[in-house]
């Protein structure tokens, strides 16, 4: 229990803060363990990276000036699914035309602009967050763009080339972004917990897409403080007011955390790969990097992946509303589920992937495995029934929900696969696979596009669409399916091991030292 008071006797070098009486009685933001924290902030600035990434697309319909547009067209649609809406479903408030007479090859410029600078830096941040520390390198990549979103309705002012050159930019800074959470997450998350706390960061990026389609819209519908530009404005300040917090709660290691308690900071330590101090001196394998088929085979398992999701989030709502006449309240209703149904299935199959790792029911690679392979067929099966369903507009919008929630079974696959195979080296791998999976987010609409020129309103056409998607799909699961592993390898994790059997016993009496040490402290009244 300790002593209330000390003898005069006792000397000063054993009045240790285990053996006092009372303690200093932690705060709230303290009791919450700090990889928790990190979790959330890093949920909520991958949520509001995305929300300045999507916002341009709503945004860009009160921007232009359609009806001057509408009238240098003419296009020829196939219709050939009857509108069952009844007009008044199809009302909507009016909002002011836009003054811009970008036409839609131009906006598509503007759009796309952003990924030729995101598929720069995936992996140069990877790298740079192993060697500096991810911290400031996420965070400050968040404000940095969050400052570029205040100003972006300035650029548009000043023209097509400004507006091209800024979404290059946030493109570039956002490219860091994910890379550097995957540097920061391969030191703080426990190996049991990986798979959860990754999905929930990455839960973060779908529901600030959720967040953005219907409050952009608001603000431009009720010309809130002048409409289209008030959006830019209230997510670049958000981003700014999120940094404050990662600034002064987030830290590069739990070892460098001063709030962190001892208790989590050993479990955490405990319960990650062996990792060298020397990692940041250490030259990238790159050879072996290129030669590594789990690494080709995560790679292509993303790219196939994303390839579908950026395909269904571009040309989703025009087929809603060009095939299938969904009127514009009930085609953001269908986004919203769809997105929901990912988020659901993502949180689910992380939390599932860590249980059955836990039970050992699984060796972790074929738990990969599992779940990829529901990730990606899971959707080909869906796809490739909606042709088959014609007009049937019910039965084709289940399938359209049911095969993002689907998609979301990455949680347990591709997204905690790459610091399983190289836990040192986590944020370079990852962004060289982001770096070639963000090629799809030009290269997804333009494919659909070409198919959609001549027709947007024929179901042959979007036919070709779902089944290249299709496609792409089943090919990325079965190559994840025969080469992908979970497994770290030799050259991604470190090779230190205890020089003799004196190092080996005083690393265990530390331990046990420090295990007890904690059971006393745990056990002291509060």
């Amino acid at each position: 229990m300790g002593y209330q008071h000390w003898p005069t006797d006792f000397p000063d070098e054993y009045k240790t803060p285990l053996l006092e009486k009372t303690r200093k009685k932690r705060s709230l933001i303290e009791r919450i363990p700090a990889r928790y924290v990190l979790t959330l902030l890093t949920f909520l600035g991958l949520g509001i990276q995305y929300t300045q990434r999507v916002n341009l697309s709503v945004t860009m319909v009160a921007m232009v000036n359609s009806t001057f547009i509408e009238g240098k067209e003419n296009d020829t649609t196939l219709d050939e699914c009857p509108n069952i809406f009844s007009a008044a479903d199809n009302v909507t408030r009016p909002y002011k035309e836009g003054k811009f007479t970008w036409s839609p090859s131009t906006q598509g410029i503007i759009l796309g602009a952003f990924y030729y600078g995101y598929i720069c830096t995936p992996l140069l941040g990877g790298r740079l967050s192993e060697l500096v520390g991810a911290k400031w390198l996420l965070g400050g990549g968040i404000f940095f763009t969050s400052l570029l979103t205040l100003i972006t309705p300035y650029a548009a002012e000043l023209g097509v080339a400004a507006m091209v050159a800024l979404r290059v930019i946030i493109g570039a800074a956002q490219g860091v972004n994910s890379a550097s959470m995957y540097a920061m997450f391969s030191r703080w998350a426990p190996t049991e917990e990986r798979s959860r706390l990754l999905s929930i960061c990455t839960i973060g990026q779908h529901v600030g897409t959720i967040v953005t389609m219907p409050v952009t819209g608001f603000l431009i519908q009720y010309d809130v403080f002048g409409g289209w530009p008030s959006a830019f404005y209230l997510f670049g300040c958000i981003g700014c007011v999120w940094f404050v917090f990662w600034v002064f709660l987030v830290y590069n290691t739990p070892a460098e955390h001063p709030r962190i308690s001892k208790r989590e900071l050993m479990y955490i330590q405990q319960n990650l790969p062996q990792v060298s101090a020397e990692r940041n001196n250490r030259p990238i394998p790159w050879g072996k990097i290129v030669r590594s088929k789990a690494v080709w085979a995560v790679t292509v398992a993303k790219f196939a992946g994303t390839w579908g999701f950026t395909c269904l989030l571009t040309k989703l709502p025009a087929y809603l509303a060009d095939v299938l006449h969904f009127p514009i309240q009930k085609n953001g209703m269908i986004n919203a589920l769809v997105y929901t149904a990912e988020i659901a299935a993502m949180f689910l199959s992380g939390c599932s992937s860590d249980y059955i790792r836990k039970k050992n029911w699984l060796s972790n690679t074929n738990i990969r495995k599992l779940f990829e392979t529901l990730a990606l067929m899971g959707p080909t099966i869906c796809l490739v029934l909606i042709p088959a369903m014609g007009c049937n507009h019910w039965p084709v919008v289940t399938l359209i929900i049911m095969s993002m929630g689907f998609y979301g079974m990455v949680g347990g696959g591709d997204i905690p696969a790459f610091v399983d195979i190289a836990p040192e080296l986590a944020g370079t791998i990852f962004g060289l696979a982001n770096g070639i999976a963000g090629t799809t987010g030009f290269l997804s609409p333009l494919v659909a596009g070409i198919f959609l020129d001549k027709d947007h309103g024929g179901m042959f056409q979007w036919s070709k669409v779902f089944y290249t998607s299709c496609g792409i799909y089943a090919g990325g699961a079965l190559v994840f399916l025969i080469f992908g592993s979970a497994e770290p390898e030799p050259w991604a994790v470190s090779q230190e091991e205890p020089t003799s059997s004196g190092e080996y016993s005083r690393k265990a009496s530390v331990r046990s030292d420090i295990e007890i040490s904690l059971s006393i402290h745990a056990s002291c009244p509060r």
